[in-house]
Formats: structure tokens, C-alpha cells, sequence
């Protein structure tokens, strides 16, 4: 066996007398348990092109890195460009063991072979990068894929420093290996490293080398590994000229330095990587503000009032967005019972949202400032604020509902151009509350009706959005659902709670729309609780007719 620092072969699975003789063949010939090792022997030959190769050891990238990447691909030949050579191999198995044979291009033919090898070898690392990277627009996830891609590519180790937010920010880091870490690190101390801080600020377009002693400032962030192998390189990714992230990669002891082609190679990948990092930053940007917006715009939670059955439900026409025209609120009174109020503004969608948070919050501060109910006079007040706000108009209908000694609800209600409610009687008819009033934003000066009515025990009333009469559905997809289903899905709910009576509307409407797109659905049920005694509701052969109850006033 032959072992010397002179370049010679090293063998320990063949006859002495045959690893001189294979030490005199100009071909390199390594042998191993499998493709990728463990190394079980190499020749003089092997030994000149890979150096780094030791018997045991794996054929890892540092080591022989075009060995390493068609073992990887389960290629049995390859042609590949390494530290300045134009190589070309093949694998055969002989006596159970794996045998590389490699030899060194040298006819111009086998040149321009081995770098046309080269070139489509860097196009399928490009490529995937695109294909990895473009594979999520979750931040998270991107800068993780980002850190792995060019582990063993371009280095055995590397870590990303996203953007400067504060006084500190965030980096991962991937390698050697398995390894996987992240955390935080002050910005005081990335400063130290001009070239890395540079990078991040968008001041340093092509990658640039920096030296180990240059990097000692960040051991808290590099691996140590890598931290004491050669050079470090320093790229930055940007997109658009917007800074995001510096990319820092790292190579062990054993390994080259980079060299201008991995340099060019890194570059071409900084531009993909920048593009990618940026987009899902500027996603999640808009998540983020989609939810605080989602947050702010939903209904919230129905109080607890006693003496009082609640029940909601509530389809956005934009379900991916959850922000709808359609608002509700509802809120515990001083004098018992609840104030509430229901309305939808024309359109659907981020336009109307804003419109109804802005009706929303405007009802909740007239209900914290006034001394008394003035349902007309709020009515009036919110006109003139949807004609300040454009050309966009709301339906509204405000009123209370208190609980009596007998165990019924007083409602009384004042309607700006809202559809009429419906109440579920006791003995299963369905009956409209006719209050008359115009729309909110139509004219300069409108006239609002206001009325009152009595739930009895166990008596429902409903108030809903027209996306539940104008939900398109049915056999032909283009039929409207209707007053005529909605009675009579309301009259079929007889002796259910309020939440149960909302969510099965909500759920015959959606069944109805059968997937279709669809206008903003919202339900708001209140019912005075069924007396303790009440016998068994039986919900009628057929729902009766509706009829008009309480009378409209003007103001």
C-alpha cells in the first residue's frame, strides 16, 4: 500500500503487486463499497486529480466533487469542469466493489465536451433554483430552501441575513451537513463586517471574497467548521434595487477557494434568489395587512344577555380575503336587553369593506356619546357621512331588543332602506316587519321609518343581507334563491335556537350557491327563549304566508 504526500495512490483492498500496477496507469481509478464511497483505494492518477481524497472517507464533495455529484444522480458516466480540469468519468462494479474510472480531457473535441457538460450541469442547478424558490411564497420557507439549494453546489455551508429591522435581525443558516440553525444577531456587530453589511444595504452588487480574520466578528452566526476554512463569499440579494438579504457562503479546510467561475455561478444565482426572497417578503407583507384588516372588518363575538337568544353567521363574497360590506354588531344595553344594528353596503369586496367599517365604527361611537336612543337622528347622521365617503350607498336597520316580565322581547327597530325582517312565530307562520325608510348615502335628505313588534317565548326574529335572496344556484346555476325559499327555510326551522336557525340558513344558502361566486352573506337571529312548560314544536305541513306587523313611522 502506498500513502506518501507526494501524489501516490492508496490502497487497502487489493494485492500490493496489483496496486503498483494500477499506480502506473495514467487513467484515475478509485474503487469503493458503492458509488459514494466509503473509499476503499485510488491510484497515483486519482490521487493527482482529487487530493483531498482519503481511504475510508466518503466521496463527498470536498473531496471529489464530480464523483460526489454523479453519485448523487446515479449517473454512470459524467463529464464535468473541476479546478481548472476538464474531466470525464465512468462507473463499473467488479467483484462486488464500485470502480470510478476518470481521465483528463485533452483533445479540443473532449474539452468543448466537458465544458458544454459544464454549462448544462450550472443550467439544471439555475433551474432548479427557480423551481425550489418559486415553489412558495411563504418567507419562512423561501429563505430556508434559499440556504439549502447551494449546499454542496457552492459550498458545504451557508447563511442568509434578511433585512435590518430595528436594531437587530434575523439569519438561518444551513450546514455543514445536516445542521440547521437560526437566530438573531445585532446589527452593531454585523456592521463590523463592511462586506457583509454592504451586502445587506444593496451597496455591493457583484459577490465579493472576504477573508477569514474579516469574519471573526460574526462567530456567534458562522459555523465553526467552516468559520476557520478558506475564504467566505459574500453575496447580496436585492430585487429591483430593493435590498434582501445577504447571502454568505462558506467553504471547509478541505475544499478550493472560490474561484471566478463559482463566483459568476453565484451571481447568476443571487439574481434568482433576490427575486424570490423579495416577492414572498412583499407577500407576507400583505398578509400580514390583509389580517390586521380581516381583524379589524369582522364581526365580533355576539354578547351573553339574558332573557335573550343570539345567533349569526357570516360568508364574505371574498372568502380568501374575509372582508365584506356586510356588517353587524351588537352590543349588551344599560336598560337590559341589546342594541344592535345590521347593514350592507352596495358592491362587495375591499371597496365596501371600507364603508362598513367606517358606518360600523361611526354606530358604535353615536351609541357611546348619546344620553338615550335616537335611532332617526343616528340615521340621519350616518347619511351624510356615506355621501361624504363616495358614491357607494349602505342599507341599515338599528333598533333594540329588551326582555319583558312575561317573558317575551320588545323590538323596536328604525330602517334606512334595509330589507324587512322576518319573525318565525310560535305556531310556525312566518311574518314581515314592514318598516319603509330610504337608503343611506342616496339622497341629501331622506326619510327613515320606525317601528316596534313582540317576539313571544320562543319566537324568532331574523335580519339578513341580500346575498342570501340573491344567491345564484339551483339546476341552471343562474336561479336566484328567493323570499319565497328563505320563508320557507325560516317556517322549517321551528323550535330551533338562534345560532342553530343561522348556521342552517347560512348552510341552505351555501348548498344552494353549490360553489358558485356568490355577494356577501351575513344573518343575524334574535329569539325570546321558549317558556320552560312549552310543549314540543312541531313545524307546520306547509309555512304560512307572510304579513305586515307594526306600523311605519316618519320622522
Amino acid at each position: 500500500m502506498t500513502d506518501d504526500s507526494g501524489g501516490g495512490g492508496a490502497w487497502g483492498c487489493v494485492p500490493a503487486q496489483l496496486g503498483e500496477l494500477l499506480d502506473l496507469v495514467d487513467e484515475a481509478v478509485v474503487i469503493c463499497d458503492r458509488a459514494d464511497g466509503p473509499v476503499r483505494g485510488f491510484n497515483r492518477a486519482a490521487a493527482r486529480l482529487f487530493p483531498r481524497l482519503r481511504p475510508g472517507g466518503p466521496v463527498s464533495m470536498s473531496a471529489a466533487a464530480p464523483l460526489a455529484r454523479a453519485a448523487a444522480r446515479r449517473e454512470e458516466r459524467f463529464s464535468a469542469a473541476y479546478e481548472g480540469r476538464g474531466l470525464s468519468g465512468r462507473l463499473h462494479t467488479a467483484g462486488g466493489l464500485t470502480v470510478w474510472l476518470v481521465h483528463q480531457v485533452n483533445s479540443a473535441q473532449e474539452e468543448a465536451e466537458a465544458a458544454l457538460a459544464h454549462e448544462r450541469e450550472k443550467s439544471a442547478f439555475l433551474e432548479e433554483t427557480t423551481r425550489r424558490l418559486g415553489a412558495s411564497l411563504h418567507h419562512g420557507r423561501t429563505v430556508r430552501a434559499l440556504v439549502e439549494i447551494v449546499i454542496p453546489k457552492l459550498a458545504d455551508a451557508s447563511v442568509v441575513v434578511l433585512p435590518v429591522s430595528g436594531r437587530r435581525t434575523h439569519w438561518h443558516r444551513a450546514g455543514p451537513g445536516d445542521a440547521r440553525c437560526s437566530g438573531e444577531v445585532a446589527v452593531e456587530t454585523l456592521e463590523r463586517v463592511p462586506k457583509v453589511a454592504d451586502a445587506l444595504y444593496g451597496l455591493q452588487p457583484r459577490p465579493t471574497v472576504v477573508r477569514p480574520q474579516e469574519m471573526a466578528a460574526l462567530d456567534e452566526v458562522m459555523p465553526g467548521e467552516c468559520g476557520r476554512g478558506e475564504d467566505a463569499l459574500v453575496v447580496q440579494l436585492a430585487a429591483g434595487g430593493v435590498p434582501a438579504g445577504a447571502l454568505i457562503m462558506l467553504r471547509g479546510p478541505e475544499r478550493a477557494r472560490f474561484d471566478d467561475a463559482d463566483i459568476e455561478l453565484a451571481h447568476r444565482f443571487a439574481v434568482r434568489a433576490g427575486l424570490a426572497l423579495a416577492t414572498a417578503a412583499l407577500y407576507s407583507q400583505q398578509a400580514h395587512t390583509i389580517a390586521v384588516l380581516q381583524a379589524s372588518m369582522a364581526p365580533e363575538p355576539l354578547p351573553s344577555a339574558d332573557g335573550l337568544r343570539l345567533g349569526a353567521a357570516y360568508r364574505p363574497a371574498a372568502e380568501a380575503l374575509r372582508i365584506s360590506g356586510d356588517f353587524y354588531h351588537v352590543a349588551p344595553s344599560a336598560a337590559g336587553g341589546v342594541t344592535f344594528f345590521f347593514g350592507d353596503v352596495s358592491g362587495k369586496g375591499a371597496e365596501a369593506a371600507v364603508v362598513a367599517g367606517q358606518v360600523r365604527q361611526s354606530m358604535r361611537t353615536l351609541a357611546m356619546v348619546r344620553t338615550g336612543p335616537e335611532p332617526l337622528r343616528d340615521l340621519r347622521l350616518l347619511n351624510d357621512l356615506v355621501m361624504s365617503a363616495g358614491h357607494r350607498f349602505t342599507t341599515l336597520v338599528t333598533g333594540s331588543a329588551r326582555p319583558c316580565d312575561d317573558g317575551s322581547v320588545k323590538v323596536e327597530i328604525a330602517s334606512g332602506g334595509h330589507l324587512s325582517p322576518l319573525v318565525l312565530r310560535d305556531d310556525g307562520k312566518v311574518a314581515e316587519i314592514v318598516c319603509e325608510g330610504m337608503l343611506l348615502g342616496a339622497v341629501p335628505d331622506p326619510s327613515f321609518g320606525r317601528t316596534e313588534c313582540r317576539l313571544e317565548p320562543g319566537e324568532l326574529m331574523l335580519l339578513y343581507s341580500d346575498g342570501v335572496t340573491e344567491a345564484r344556484g339551483g339546476a341552471s346555476g343562474r336561479e336566484i334563491y328567493g323570499d319565497e325559499r328563505l320563508v320557507d327555510a325560516l317556517a322549517s326551522c321551528g323550535g330551533m335556537q338562534a345560532p342553530s336557525v343561522a348556521e342552517r340558513l347560512e348552510l341552505l344558502t351555501t348548498e344552494w350557491l353549490a360553489g358558485r361566486p356568490h355577494d356577501d352573506i351575513s344573518i343575524l337571529t334574535l329569539q325570546a327563549p321558549p317558556r320552560r312548560d312549552a310543549p314540543p314544536h312541531r313545524p307546520p305541513e306547509s309555512s304560512g304566508g307572510s304579513g305586515p306587523a307594526g306600523e311605519s313611522e316618519a320622522p
